[in-house]
């Protein structure tokens, strides 16, 4: 059986491949990651006596959004819907 066509029990995500338990399993994993790293930006973000850069925090999470998206993707692959029929 492919990794297409295993049966997760999930809902499928129209764009996305069926994905396999350990695929779920790490990209919950991530997203885990994702909300610990949040926290940290959140924190350093609500510091009192430590002057930060709003341009470059606004930066900060904007790589971090985009470093977990990417990570994300390189794990449940979608499908690219320019290459259709």
């Amino acid at each position: 059986m492919s990794a297409e066509e295993i049966d997760t029990g999930s809902q499928n995500v129209t764009g996305y491949r069926k994905q396999t338990p350990d695929a779920l399993d790490t990209v919950n994993e991530i997203k885990h990651t994702e909300e610990v790293v949040a926290k940290l930006w959140r924190w350093v973000r609500a510091r009192p006596n430590v002057p930060t850069d709003p341009r470059q925090l606004a930066l900060a999470r904007t790589a971090f959004e985009e470093g977990f998206m990417h990570l994300n993707r390189a794990v449940f692959q979608p499908v690219d819907p320019f290459e259709g029929d």
